[in-house]
């Protein structure tokens, strides 16, 4: 068994095959998951997050999602999320579909970028001359260590003719809108993957204490961007994928995009605070001291939540003869 196949009639396959040294006979065959499970190993959806990945040409994210239906509970604990919950979400019929993206992307990226440190301050939030609140994380520090983040990341990309709504962008993320606006678009693993240089960015100066980027922005392999404000931007690279495995690319690159916010009904909630709080923004700051009061209460309710977890452990723990040790 080498791949795991996403078929677009829903079904997760594996692929299976026999060959004959002497006669050359060869024999293959795209066998349902749910059939090896069966005839062979129980336990063997677990035993393949290191398996390639290979998408059917055309295949959605709604099909994507019904391929994973059968193991709803196993995705609950890879994923960390509550995939019963989006797998009905994406059954519904939608009110809207989403009309600006052509297709989502399963894209490799290697980031280079250096440490941010800060001088710390007492007050992190100021008054802007026009009476906005913002957050000052304090002055930058020299650190001259880089750091270096790779995976999967998932990208819906935007058909050119809505790019201009988004400053130019060629993607935007999806994580916040339900998925059965956008569970028709078709979901691509790309072959190429992308390098950016961080250090190239203005902003890397103050930490890495020189303005050279460690790529060369006239080199014919780089790409180097600029800033809608002027300022100059990452350097991209064009580079190999690895190939693409069911944990890395299906689980880290999509399934936990999906359920960054948990549920769908986190979701809602988040987006309806963050529309809350851009109104805010935009009024010029009413209603932060308020927003900081609910923090506060917000913090102490979870500081007591985490209380009672701690008792209802040590309750756990008495009855298993296991004590907790203290940190």
């Amino acid at each position: 068994m080498d791949f795991i196949r996403f078929c677009r009639d829903g079904v997760l396959r594996c692929t299976f095959s026999t060959y004959n040294g002497e006669t050359g006979e060869h024999i293959s065959r795209h066998v349902p998951f749910q059939v090896w499970e069966d005839a062979v190993d129980p336990n063997a959806f677990l035993k393949t997050l290191h398996n390639y990945v290979f998408f059917e040409d055309g295949l959605t994210v709604g099909e994507l999602m019904e391929n994973l239906a059968p193991w709803a509970g196993t995705m609950a604990g890879a994923a960390s999320m509550d995939f019963s919950a989006f797998l009905a979400e994406v059954r519904h019929e939608p009110t809207a579909l989403q009309e600006e993206v052509s297709h989502i992307a399963l894209r490799y990226r290697i980031c280079i970028r250096p440490v941010p440190a800060f001088k710390k301050q007492d007050e992190p939030l100021s008054k802007t001359k026009d009476e906005r609140y913002v957050f000052a994380p304090g002055q930058p520090i020299r650190t001259g260590r880089l750091t270096i983040d790779e995976g999967w990341d998932s990208y819906a990309v935007l058909k050119p003719e809505h790019r201009h709504h988004y400053d130019g962008s060629e993607s935007i993320s999806l994580n916040v809108s339900p998925m059965n606006e956008w569970k028709h678009l078709p979901i691509l693993i790309d072959e190429a993957g992308v390098l950016y240089d961080e250090t190239a960015l203005a902003s890397s100066a103050a930490y890495l204490g020189t303005r050279k980027a460690l790529t060369r922005k006239d080199h014919p392999n780089v790409a180097a961007k600029t800033l809608p404000n002027g300022r100059r931007g990452m350097h991209e690279i064009s580079i190999d994928a690895p190939c693409p495995t069911f944990f890395d690319v299906i689980i880290l690159g999509f399934i936990w995009e999906v359920g960054f916010h948990y549920s769908p009904v986190k979701r809602t909630r988040f987006r309806k605070e963050l529309l809350e709080q851009v109104a805010r923004l935009d009024a010029g700051g009413a209603g932060i001291e308020e927003e900081k009061k609910e923090l506060s209460r917000m913090n102490q309710a979870r500081f007591e939540a985490g209380l009672a977890m701690i008792k209802r452990l040590e309750a756990s723990a008495s009855r298993l003869g296991l004590p907790l040790m203290e940190n």
